[in-house]
């Protein structure tokens, strides 16, 4: 029985897959130091000066965003490995810059709900807000930096291939 080798779609979603899997760990073990450090570098920038902004427990998604990018570059077969290498050291300070972005602005929502004469309903709407902001800056923003850094150029190739069949 012949075997063929999955289709290149297909290839792409596997490694990435088995990338994602085995990156997890590492970014789940580092991911309360890396949470604490970058909720106490959000906070100082959104604290009034003179003023603290004390976060008492944090559960982010970061790292295993990064975690996510770097799997989507690894995962990137028809890329030459310097490219891939080249992706993530530019795409990774970039991540970390957006979840810096997301945290600072979460926080900034949440604090500019919290002022004299704020009431109930709007701090209501400033949480579920951050959290949003939170919760889908992550994943949109690996795959948008995946795709600058390498995804348009495979999509440029499918669509020429597909433009020089028909």
């Amino acid at each position: 029985m012949d075997r063929k080798a999955p289709a290149g779609g297909l290839r792409f979603l596997l490694a990435f897959a088995g990338w994602a899997t085995l990156l997890f760990l590492p970014a789940w073990w580092l991911s309360h130091a890396w949470q604490q450090a970058l909720a106490a570098l959000a906070s100082s920038l959104v604290a009034l000066r003179g003023s603290q902004v004390e976060i008492v427990d944090i559960e982010l998604f970061y790292p295993m965003d990064l975690a996510v990018f770097v799997a989507l570059c690894l995962a990137s077969g028809w890329a030459s490995w310097s490219r891939r290498l080249r992706a993530m050291l530019v795409g990774a300070p970039l991540m970390v810059l957006a979840e810096l972005a997301a945290l600072t602005l979460a926080l900034a929502t949440v604090v500019g709900a919290s002022g004299a004469g704020s009431t109930v309903p709007r701090q209501e709407e400033a949480a579920r807000l951050a959290d949003a902001l939170i919760r889908v800056t992550g994943l949109a923003v690996a795959a948008a930096v995946w795709f600058l850094v390498l995804g348009r150029e495979r999509f440029a190739m499918r669509s020429s291939g597909a433009r020089s069949r028909s």
